[in-house]
């Protein structure tokens, strides 16, 4: 949702993540040690009376360390972490970042997907699937009325991006090209894409690259380029009321039938009827 707190908080962090800090102390010269004018006397009485407070009740935040472990047990790929209790999360000590306990909850899932995100992208992970795969869960926090559906969201970031991760490791991530090409088509969702446009792009014949396609994901190219926008479809079916028909035209397609007929071969069902009561887990690739 456009203007979200939670989408607000995911691009703040994004900038973070990607360098663009609000200030850098080697450029601007900030001296934090500073026993004076470091922090506006509002915001230092504030923050001495929050501190003060916290002693008194021998609430400390958790430690980074521990944080970032998990953050790291996710990077790694490690199976053992999906075995555990994921949806127990003791956020006693995580901070208060809202007085309303859901949208504290919220808030700190943001932090939480924004944070396993970077961490498996720096551990190799595409970074545009990624991003995107980060926006998708975000946005369902978003969306969320209760902690237990939270809950939820949580343990599927965990499992996506663990599991992701496992792939990578076990040497089942895509070659080079072909995960360029991957990305060139999820940047490219919107156009009419064909097989000799991708090719194009990453310099490559088109045959040599279907080839490769083939032999990794199943799929030749133009057969992988439609099942990418089917399946991004799928998402846009289940959580907007956005026509077939504005969906065929969003994603590219010569026409509806056209994305019917894709569809149906992907899914062996009509948009239509899983849109009303299906699951795509339901369905094998036809």
């Amino acid at each position: 949702m456009p203007g979200s707190k939670a989408e607000s908080c995911n691009g703040a962090i994004r900038g973070i993540c990607w360098g663009k800090l609000p200030f850098d102390p080697s450029i601007h010269k900030i001296n934090f040690h500073k026993k004076e004018g470091t922090l506006p006397m509002n915001v230092k009485k504030e923050l001495q009376n929050l501190l003060a407070k916290q002693q008194e009740e021998e609430y400390f935040h958790i430690s980074m360390e521990e944080e970032f472990a998990f953050y790291r047990d996710i990077a790694s790929g490690n199976p053992d972490i999906l075995q555990g209790d994921i949806a127990s999360q003791n956020w006693e000590h995580m901070g208060t970042l809202s007085a309303n306990p859901l949208q504290n909850m919220k808030y700190h899932h943001v932090i939480l997907i924004a944070m396993i995100t970077r961490f498996c992208i720096e551990g190799g992970l595409e970074p545009e699937q990624s991003f995107t795969l980060s926006d998708l869960l975000i946005r369902k926090v978003d969306q969320c009325t209760s902690q237990e559906e939270l809950t939820g969201i949580k343990v599927e970031a965990v499992t996506a991006f663990t599991n992701a991760m496992h792939e990578l490791r076990q040497g089942k991530a895509l070659s080079y090209h072909v995960q360029h090409g991957v990305d060139y088509i999820v940047r490219h969702m919107s156009h009419p894409l064909s097989s000799r446009e991708v090719a194009a792009a990453l310099g490559l014949h088109p045959e040599y690259l279907s080839k490769l396609f083939k032999k990794e994901t199943g799929y030749t190219l133009q057969q992988y380029i439609l099942h990418k926008k089917c399946e991004t479809s799928c998402y846009m079916l289940k959580n907007s009321t956005i026509s077939c028909t504005d969906i065929s035209s969003f994603l590219g397609f010569a026409s509806c039938s056209h994305y019917i007929r894709c569809f149906h071969r992907e899914y062996g069902v009509t948009p239509g009827q899983y849109r009303r009561n299906e699951d795509l887990t339901d369905y094998s690739r036809h």
